[in-house]
């Protein structure tokens, strides 16, 4: 496959989202072993989800539980191995931190066992082996919600 993203679409329209694609890979995680098909389903539907999308399915899925204004926790990255090192899971990133309803998230949180690097390009730092924080100094210069 090719390095290039072209040919990959990323959105937030959750209607697009192949929950039991989705689930099938989570299911299998490391960080998400025994959670059911219906507490994932709630998960996605209690939180702002991003998919990645190759010729109509399905190959990225991230998301953001949040309150929209103090803190963000980013979960449940992942991309299909066939398509990783194309610079998806950065993309779906990317449209998370820009997402219109999360502009103004100064602290954004996440866990994570093995992908720091990815996470450090981004702006995360490390709180200790698990936990990363990346601090958006401008989201409070931002114009409000409401």
């Amino acid at each position: 496959m090719s390095n290039d993203t072209d040919d990959i679409d990323i959105s937030t329209d959750r209607d697009k989202i192949d929950l039991a694609y989705c689930y099938g890979f989570i299911a299998e995680s490391y960080w998400a072993g025994g959670r059911t098909r219906g507490e994932f389903d709630r998960s996605v539907e209690m939180s702002f989800p991003v998919g990645a999308y190759c010729d109509g399915r399905q190959v990225g899925f991230a998301r953001v539980v949040s309150d929209q204004i103090a803190i963000a926790y980013v979960a449940d990255v992942f991309v299909d191995p066939r398509y990783r090192r194309r610079g998806i899971a950065a993309r779906m990133l990317e449209t998370l931190h820009t997402h219109p309803e999360l502009l103004r998230v100064k602290r954004w949180m996440l866990a994570t066992n093995d992908m720091q690097p990815l996470y450090r390009l981004h702006g995360y730092e490390d709180l200790d082996d698990l936990m990363m924080m990346r601090v958006d100094e401008d989201a409070q210069r931002r114009d409000p919600l409401r």
